[in-house]
């Protein structure tokens, strides 16, 4: 991801919680997945949110600067 995306962001608190609900089902893939490369599902799912709020901010940013005017 390009840099002038990615400062924009608040710096990270290590403190810093995120909470949210799943079905039994859900939880058990993520799980399953993140078992599957080795990884914690707080990685896996920090992983997947951060790879998807990136590309969001990525694609606005390209998107608004395509409408731009010169």
């Amino acid at each position: 991801m390009p840099e002038s995306v990615r400062q924009d962001l608040p710096a990270a608190r290590a403190d810093d919680h995120l909470t949210l609900r799943t079905s039994a089902d859900q939880l058990l893939v993520i799980r399953k997945a993140a078992e599957l490369i080795g990884w914690t599902v707080t990685d896996y799912v920090l992983s997947a949110a951060l790879d998807r709020a990136e590309r969001d901010l990525y694609e606005h940013a390209a998107a608004q600067r395509a409408t731009a005017p010169d």
